[in-house]
């Protein structure tokens, strides 16, 4: 594993191509020494650190690790044709998350148990193009991942290459064994049938496994499968196996989940004033601002820290965290200006 840096002017990793993929699963984020750092503004290393703190060990995180294990153990040829599963939730839940947590770890798995090989390509990680319609759409993401040559200049009429021979090769010759689609939501109706046809054919033909991602992701994959959109399944199979991602409830009768994220939060805070436990004497209202969800509790922590460091406070309070413009409030914040 990498350690990363933080710095102004760091380029953001991008996950859905190959060497942002390759820095995404291999990277650990790492607390600055609070001895060594400076005290200098924007140039607090702690800013950055802040900015990329480690991922919060969720419910389903915790399940993504044990989903990528199952997909790997059960990744040789079958009969039956490989595995595949939805990630569905509501959003802002963490499912891209999630979902990347499983590449993540089966990358992890297969570099464990392989010998070396840079040329493996185990895992592609692509986002649903915007109103794809045919294969040449759905080629170019995969296409984009490999980072081959842009097969379209993007400012002329030119007709896009269809990438998907090339794009075979690979998955054949360098052992990709799961795809990973994100934003599966972004399909239309109409669009779904030509989408999980290409799906089919590669899953079928390389024995890949796909793992869909999205508000409904378990709808539109059992809508592929029975030709209409399903109802909640009772009984019988269900259709594809689905992780669910739901916000992380918090009640007197029900706290123990969420005291133990606010605590992994808690722990990795690196503020002069911050003492263990600070955090979560603010669990409930760290709750109510968020309502469980797992995008805004982690932008609120984690701009709350910053500020913290910018303005020489040095630790976390309810004022500070009510004047952040992420999470619920009780009035329209725009009404404050």
């Amino acid at each position: 594993m990498t350690t990363a840096a933080f710095f102004a002017g760091d380029s953001p990793l991008r996950p859905t191509v190959r060497t942002g993929w390759q820095g995404y699963w291999q990277r650990t984020i790492t607390p600055p020494d609070m001895d060594a750092v400076s005290d200098n503004g924007g140039t607090d290393a702690r800013l950055w650190y802040h900015a990329a703190m480690r991922t919060v060990q969720t419910p389903a995180l915790k399940k993504a690790v044990a989903a990528a294990r199952r997909l790997w153990l059960s990744s040789s040829p079958r009969s039956e044709g490989p595995l595949h599963l939805a990630v569905d939730g509501a959003g802002e839940t963490g499912m891209t998350t999630v979902l990347r947590q499983i590449g993540r770890v089966f990358e992890g798995i297969i570099d464990s148990q392989l010998p070396p090989d840079p040329r493996r390509v185990p895992v592609i990680h692509i986002n649903t193009p915007l109103s794809p319609s045919n294969k040449v759409d759905w080629s170019l993401p995969f296409a984009n991942f490999l980072e081959f040559p842009q097969p379209k200049d993007p400012e002329s009429t030119q007709r896009p290459t269809d990438m998907t021979g090339p794009v075979c090769h690979v998955m054949k010759t360098r052992g990709t064994r799961l795809v990973l689609v994100d934003g599966i939501d972004r399909l239309e109706n109409s669009e779904i049938k030509t989408a999980f046809d290409y799906f089919g054919y590669i899953a079928s033909e390389y024995n890949v496994s796909f793992v869909y991602c999205g508000i409904g992701a378990r709808d539109i994959a059992n809508t592929a499968r029975r030709g209409k959109r399903s109802q909640s399944p009772h009984g019988g199979s269900g259709g594809i196996p689905t992780l669910a991602v739901n916000p992380v409830p918090y009640s007197p009768a029900d706290h123990d989940t969420w005291h133990e994220v606010i605590k992994f939060f808690d722990q990795d805070l690196r503020l002069r004033h911050h003492s263990p436990g600070d955090l979560l004497r603010l669990a409930s209202h760290l709750h109510e601002r968020t309502g469980g969800y797992m995008k805004p509790l982690s932008y609120l922590i984690c701009q709350a820290a910053q500020e913290a460091i910018e303005s020489g406070t040095e630790t976390i309070t309810k004022d500070l965290l009510d004047e952040q413009l992420v999470g619920r409030f009780a009035d329209d914040p725009i009404l404050q200006f």
